[in-house]
């Protein structure tokens, strides 16, 4: 009898996840927007574009990768937002901090993958990209509102 040896192929089951999906990644959009004349005086007495101020608290507020982020700046955004009553009544005040804090956790976590070697990093980032679906997901269901999941893409 001839035995013939059976391939072995490797089968990655998250490798969906190797990339975040476009639908909950950054995205670039336009905005026309009006500019109070106080903040654009602002700006040019301070040679700063307001786009700069808008992209910083942006990132600063999620918790995202920017250089030079700190926690008090971090801190300073998210109690802005919240007095602002942004996403209220929608959510409670206690939901959107806990929004936050979960945001928070996971910055942490990514900071530290600098001494992972290659293979764990990857898992790292497959598991990452998976829990920002779901945790996207999770927060989105618990709204009060109900639209459909790809509303995201409007924003």
């Amino acid at each position: 009898m001839n035995k013939k040896k059976a391939k072995t192929i490797l089968v990655d089951p998250y490798k969906q996840y190797a990339e975040i999906g476009s639908m909950y990644s950054s995205k670039w959009r336009k905005l026309d927007l009006l500019i109070p004349g106080n903040f654009r005086m602002l700006c040019a007495i301070l040679n700063i574009k307001p786009e700069q101020v808008l992209m910083d608290f942006m990132w600063k507020l999620s918790y995202s990768l920017i250089e030079g982020a700190t926690e008090k700046q971090r801190k300073a955004g998210k109690k802005f937002f919240i007095a602002g009553g942004f996403g209220q009544p929608v959510f409670t005040k206690k939901d959107i901090k806990r929004m936050f804090s979960e945001l928070k956790s996971l910055r942490k976590l990514t900071d530290t993958t600098e001494a992972m070697e290659d293979g764990n990093k990857e898992l790292f980032w497959k598991n990452n990209h998976m829990f920002v679906e779901y945790w996207y997901k999770r927060w989105f269901e618990k709204n009060t509102v109900q639209d459909d999941l790809s509303v995201l893409e409007e924003y």
